[in-house]
């Protein structure tokens, strides 16, 4: 199965939708931060959460029940507001106003031996279409990400953080 947490009305095509209301499209109507959560457990091949997780309170009950849901080899895709973005802090149901590395405890750090079987396979800030956001796209690519989130963010503001994480069983 194809998972959309948080999906909304907008319902990722040829996925199974999990909100916390009854849209349209959604197909099991959940509360995250209740788990476990009404999936079977290695029934995910691939999961997506878009802008989801700066919302939910306990990050470390968030990522068991991924880990649980998820099949063998499954691609989980994350997007969340960059902590510099206006986006981040407009929302007042925003909990976490997270960086580029906010997977790295689950992955390498400390929470990987609590929560094992998570590896980083992408990690990304992304940047509106304008054209003003060519500095801090430049300052990524010559520089990294760690550069531009210690020198750089507030004078660029990203968009957006993608996260791609591989699951191993």
């Amino acid at each position: 199965m194809k998972l959309d947490i948080g999906c909304g009305p907008k319902k990722k095509p040829g996925f199974f939708g999990m909100d916390l209301f009854q849209y349209e499209g959604v197909d099991l109507v959940q509360d995250i931060t209740q788990t476990p959560w009404n999936i079977e457990s290695d029934s995910c091949t691939e999961i997506v959460a878009y802008q989801v997780i700066e919302h939910v309170p306990d990050l470390r009950s968030f990522f068991t029940e991924l880990h649980r849901i998820a099949a063998d080899g499954c691609c989980i895709t994350l997007t969340t507001p960059h902590y510099s973005s206006h986006n981040s802090w407009a929302d007042p149901t925003h909990i976490h106003h997270l960086s580029v590395a906010f997977s790295k405890p689950f992955t390498t750090g400390y929470l990987s031996a609590q929560i094992p079987g998570f590896s980083l396979t992408k990690a990304k800030i992304t940047f509106g279409s304008v054209l003003w956001t060519w500095p801090g796209r430049l300052i990524c690519a010559l520089f990294g990400n760690r550069t531009y989130e210690k020198r750089f963010c507030w004078i660029c503001p990203a968009s957006s953080i993608v996260v791609e994480l591989q699951v191993s069983k």
